[in-house]
């Protein structure tokens, strides 16, 4: 590959690279698998983003998190909004994670920055997952850009153009009337569920925190 046509690829003056350039990108570049899926997408030659419309009722979605009775859990769709979250989950962020939210907006609240701990990790590995989850074509996905883009932390960020799946990883924050919480937070991403991503907290066992869920679920009376 000669470095002019390498330069009117990144340009985008050409119009379909072949497999094999991307793949010489890619090992030259060191891409992870996400990274050079993403390559591909940006090339049309990946698998399109699924729309944001639930394959299931409503119903099901919040049937399925009431059976976590001790585990806050919510659900957002490929554009990062919230489509449904048990009544611990709504309960534990004070009702900042509720259907109807979408987690990039809600990331870039003043709230968020102010009660979690390391809060440009969450932000950067939030803006990482939107860029490789989302829907491109799709007119919310514009729409959840535009309601970020004037926020200085959200362009630095995006500007990196960073890539990842939502990732695990551990997350303090102090929650006004809780305290200071330490939750796991566990991302799953159910093929059934196109393209939506399953959220679960959990701390450990006989922590504060496994102790203030607890108690929550039961003023709640989700839990025996």
């Amino acid at each position: 590959m000669s470095s002019e046509y390498y330069m009117r690829l990144e340009q985008g003056r050409v119009d379909s690279p072949s497999r094999q350039v991307l793949d010489a990108i890619a090992r030259a570049l060191k891409l992870s698998i996400v990274s050079t899926d993403y390559l591909y997408r940006l090339a049309g030659m990946g698998a399109p983003r699924v729309s944001a419309s639930a394959p299931y009722p409503r119903e099901a979605l919040d049937m399925m998190l009431r059976r976590w009775r001790f585990t806050p859990a919510y659900i957002m769709d490929c554009n990062f909004d919230i489509v449904a979250a048990n009544d611990l989950m709504v309960a534990i962020s004070q009702g900042d994670i509720r259907a109807g939210v979408n987690a990039v907006q809600l990331t870039f609240s003043d709230d968020r920055r102010r009660m979690m701990e390391d809060w440009d990790r969450t932000a950067r590995e939030t803006v990482a997952a939107f860029r490789y989850r989302t829907d491109e074509k799709s007119a919310r996905h514009h729409e959840v850009l535009l309601s970020v883009a004037e926020d200085p932390d959200f362009a630095r960020l995006w500007k990196l153009h960073e890539v990842n799946v939502p990732v695990n990883y551990e997350v303090r924050a102090s929650v006004e009337g809780l305290g200071e919480l330490c939750v796991d937070i566990q991302n799953l991403t159910l093929p059934d569920f196109h393209g939506h991503t399953v959220t679960l907290y959990t701390a450990e066992a006989g922590s504060f925190t496994d102790n203030v869920i607890r108690d929550l679920a039961l003023s709640l009376g989700v839990a025996a």
